[in-house]
């Protein structure tokens, strides 16, 4: 079983702005650069994100993991709608059990900040693909705040035209 961060962060190191907001993402691509996306979903068969990365996903239009299995992190109740988003508080290893349990290789955790967090406290995550945006928020949600420290190696990295650096790391 692969747990794989796969998340865009400012240079400076935020995934969100202040107010959780992901104004700051380039709203226009490349022309035909996915920057490694349809590969990257190809290959995962489970999602973990928090409640609030679920509510920001949900405001962006059609539930666009469809048919992937998705637990989201929260402590209340959650009306989804759909059989393939599953509510969950468990610890993070007992999710990856019941995960792996389940049949599932790669799960993307996909955050928000608090999940990525904890998973990571837990040594559970065996990949980051950390893409870099070039722009420098200043403040807002630091994806990295609170985590131990860990080493990492890097195993690749893609500059885009646009700017964007692509980061990918594998626990050593």
């Amino acid at each position: 079983m692969l747990v794989s961060l796969y998340i865009a962060t400012s240079i400076d190191g935020h995934i969100a702005g202040r107010d959780g907001g992901l104004d700051w993402l380039p709203a226009i691509p490349l022309e035909g650069e996915d920057y490694g996306y349809a590969a990257y979903y190809a290959s995962i068969d489970a999602l973990v994100m928090g409640r609030s990365t679920y509510t920001q996903v949900c405001g962006m239009g059609d539930w666009p993991y469809a048919g992937k299995q998705t637990h989201v992190y929260t402590h209340g109740q959650l009306q989804t709608g759909r059989d393939d988003v599953a509510c969950t508080d468990l610890p993070p290893a007992q999710l990856l059990a019941r995960l792996q349990a389940a049949g599932h290789r790669k799960v993307w955790l996909m955050g928000g900040a608090n999940t990525v967090r904890q998973w990571l406290e837990d040594g559970l995550v065996d990949e980051i693909i950390l893409t870099l945006v070039p722009v420098v928020l200043g403040e807002g949600v630091p994806l990295f705040s609170g985590v131990p420290f860990s080493r990492w190696q890097l195993a690749s990295s893609r500059q885009f035209a646009d700017g964007l650096v692509q980061l990918h790391y594998l626990k050593s």
